[in-house]
């Protein structure tokens, strides 16, 4: 083979005697007194003009005995005649570079702030849930699928996670691989990522006369941004975002292109690719709206809790509607968000508008709106779905009405 066992300098000598280790061929290097045996060892390899010193492996274990030292030797040599040999991958001050843990915080550094706020800290969580499992791997060591198969059985058995949480880290430690490849360079592939099966969206809703029955139970002084929410069915933290320079009285249209992160207010919508998204503004809502926009400067908010004179909070409007769901009995599981925006979508699916036009409404895909809401398009398919028929007098008079025709 290719390399020479050495052992260093500080080891060279027996602890128990003084005298100096022998090498002994296949047995590796004995004390001829005491028959004790070294615990350190390292690699002596040339590689391409150049001497190469390896003191432990690829995961960091230093050798400490003759057989790890020989075994490693022989790895080494197998990825010289393999072309695949990379000095650095054993070379501890530079393998601690390629560290999951070490490329973890780097990636933190360089996404965290444009992460929205409210957001940061489940991000940091779900990264250091990678950085705790992998720790020391090196991340040119993470090319095959079984390793990714391998975090997703260790999450499931360590944390009392949905299926929505796993992906979601998943999907998050791809972004990581992603950014090794693409923006550092210190990968080539990115190994493929099992399916997960999710439950199946629970969309909550409640019916016209129950959101009626509701909005009468808010505060006169929090009707206008409940009645935004009922009516138009955006989401709170783009209602609570909303400014008069968002407003165009002459087309009665209003434009959604900001969202709260928090309590940080950021010119843009929630999700990676949403963009603005303009739409009508309900009849009963324009009183409200003109007034707010002829009365105040374009930055000003047109929402504005009358207690504090300052743009609504998440928490005052979460505490207001728990006391409302209160009074209406209503199950502590119905949210704001399913009474405004789960509730318009469905009503509005539900009385024949088309997803596509539902989409538009609030400013997301088609393909969502046909996934989450399929249940308030279910009744649009009872009259296709009475057609058939097992009774042979009603196949009959149905095909006889239909020849008529």
């Amino acid at each position: 083979m290719k390399g020479k066992i050495r052992v260093p300098l500080r080891n060279l000598a027996c602890p128990k005697c003084g005298d100096f280790f022998e090498d002994i061929g296949k047995k590796g290097f004995v004390c001829p007194n005491c028959l004790t045996q070294p615990d350190r060892y390292y690699l002596d390899v040339h590689f391409r003009g150049k001497r190469v010193r390896v003191f432990c492996d690829k995961q960091g274990v230093a050798l400490d005995s003759y057989e790890r030292a020989f075994d490693l030797l022989a790895h080494i040599n197998y990825e010289i005649s393999d072309h695949s040999f990379d000095p650095s991958r054993y070379v501890r001050s530079e393998q601690k570079e390629f560290y999951v843990m070490n490329l973890c915080e780097r990636f933190l550094d360089f996404k965290i702030a444009s992460i929205a706020p409210s957001y940061q800290k489940d991000y940091r969580r779900m990264i250091n849930i990678a950085k705790d499992y992998f720790k020391t791997t090196d991340i040119r060591e993470l090319q095959r699928k079984i390793h990714i198969i391998n975090f997703k059985e260790h999450l499931e058995k360590t944390f009392n996670l949905s299926g929505k949480s796993i992906k979601n880290i998943l999907d998050l430690f791809k972004t990581f691989l992603n950014y090794c490849r693409n923006d550092i360079e210190v990968i080539n592939i990115v190994p493929a990522f099992p399916e997960i099966d999710l439950t199946p969206f629970n969309c909550k809703w409640v019916l016209e006369d129950e959101k009626i029955a509701l909005f009468e139970l808010v505060p006169d002084e929090h009707k206008p941004i409940f009645a935004f929410l009922m009516l138009q069915g955006c989401r709170p933290s783009e209602v609570r975002a909303l400014k008069v320079k968002n407003v165009n009285l002459e087309r009665q249209h209003i434009t959604i292109m900001a969202t709260f992160s928090s309590r940080t207010y950021r010119e843009k919508r929630k999700g990676r690719r949403s963009k603005a998204v303009t739409v009508p503004i309900h009849s009963e809502l324009q009183g409200y709206i003109t007034d707010r926009v002829k009365n105040n400067l374009p930055e000003a908010f047109i929402f504005v809790n009358p207690r504090t004179g300052c743009y609504y909070s998440l928490d005052t409007l979460d505490r207001t509607w728990a006391k409302v769901r209160e009074k209406a009995n209503l199950d502590k599981g119905v949210r704001l968000y399913d009474a405004s925006r789960h509730s318009v979508v469905s009503t509005l699916c539900k009385n024949g508008t088309s997803s596509y036009k539902a989409s538009k409404l609030i400013g997301v895909g088609t393909k969502m709106i046909e996934e989450r809401y399929a249940h308030s398009m279910a009744e649009d398919l009872r009259p296709d779905l009475e057609r058939l028929s097992l009774n042979r007098q009603q196949t009959v008079s149905k095909n006889v009405k239909t020849n008529e025709n």
